[in-house]
């Protein structure tokens, strides 16, 4: 069962939790070297990628790590339970009922603190808590860890945090086919000639079902910025188009080792958080550019936004970040959960 009405968490997380805006590009001067594109390949499968999300799916093979915690129950109670890590989730026995939970790239970990309003429950400064988030479906399991001493318990909710937090990104890689992120356009493609970055990103379709969609940021134009949504790389198939403006609310899920974002309510996952704090400032950027009233960039200022985004992925691929591990999906393939449609226009300032 899902503990959220334990008491009060304070620990922060929120879907509109603010990005950090306060960093944009500099703009680099236009003597910078071109890197080079990575030459195009057709996609590895055809038509939309989608899997279920839902986490009630097996759990795979053995578990990588078993140990007793603290389950914070909304029985208000802390019994001790065992608790086993898998690949791709985890399982635990709680009063004779046992709860598997298979995981997604729409979850997080983290450390937490708690505000007791139950007297039963006693001091909870006794525990290190974290909280294990299906943020997807509005599930919330909150663990938690004795020892010793406190420098004890804090190491041991480190590496249990760090362990799920692994599993996570094991999950979220494995959905992701082979691909670089990319800034030059389609030649035989015209709607991709104003592409500042185009990568596959997992939309959050509902609480069952995700796509893998090849999204494409473009420029401001007049009062709006867009992400273009395909179903693969070669860009034939426009999946939807989301708009993005001055008033545009973007967020980044606060998490251990968490790759999620949001724009307004669409809901993302990377491969990676090096690549979702890329695709972050480049939206900060645009968002910067609209409160500013920028004109439409021209050829020459989209070849100068262009090398920048090249500079830093330069930057990421020389990091531990940047080394993605291929593997078979962890979840279970899913029809979309919707048919395609092109559009979602912002609402007009009131």
């Amino acid at each position: 069962m899902a503990a959220d009405t334990v008491c009060r968490c304070i620990c922060g997380t929120g879907k509109r939790d603010p990005m950090d805006a306060s960093t944009t590009w500099a703009t680099p001067e236009l003597d910078l070297e071109e890197l080079d594109e990575p030459s195009f390949q057709m996609p590895h499968f055809a038509g939309r990628l989608s899997y279920s999300i839902y986490p009630d799916q097996q759990l795979r093979g053995q578990p990588l790590r078993e140990g007793e915690l603290w389950f914070l129950s909304t029985e208000e109670k802390v019994d001790r339970v065992n608790f086993s890590l898998y690949i791709n989730g985890f399982r635990f026995e709680h009063e004779a009922e046992e709860t598997s939970i298979s995981l997604s790239p729409f979850a997080l970990v983290r450390n937490c603190k708690f505000q007791s309003t139950c007297p039963s429950l006693g001091s909870l400064s006794d525990f290190k808590i974290f909280k294990v988030s299906l943020f997807a479906q509005g599930r919330c399991y909150y663990f938690g860890v004795r020892g010793e001493d406190e420098h004890e318990a804090e190491e041991d909710r480190s590496r249990w945090v760090l362990d799920i937090s692994r599993a996570m990104r094991l999950v979220t890689q494995s959905l992701f086919p082979p691909f670089t992120i990319c800034c030059a356009p389609l030649q035989s493609v015209a709607s991709t000639q104003r592409r500042l970055m185009a990568g596959y990103l997992i939309h959050c379709d509902d609480g069952h079902i995700a796509s893998v969609l090849y999204c494409e940021l473009h420029p401001q134009c007049q009062d709006t910025a867009k992400m273009v949504m395909y179903e693969n790389e070669i860009c034939q198939t426009p999946v939807m188009d989301v708009y993005i403006t001055e008033r545009s609310i973007c967020c980044e899920k606060m998490g251990i080792n968490c790759s999620c974002f949001s724009i307004e309510d669409h809901q993302f996952s990377t491969r990676s958080w090096a690549e979702r704090r890329l695709w972050l400032r480049a939206i900060s950027n645009l968002k910067v550019k609209l409160q500013n009233r920028a004109p439409p960039p021209t050829a020459e200022e989209l070849r100068t936004y262009r090398l920048a985004i090249k500079e830093h992925l330069g930057a990421i691929k020389g990091t531990a970040e940047g080394q993605v591990c291929q593997t078979d999906a962890l979840l279970q393939r899913a029809c979309p959960a919707r048919p395609h449609f092109r559009s979602l226009a912002p609402e007009s300032p009131a």
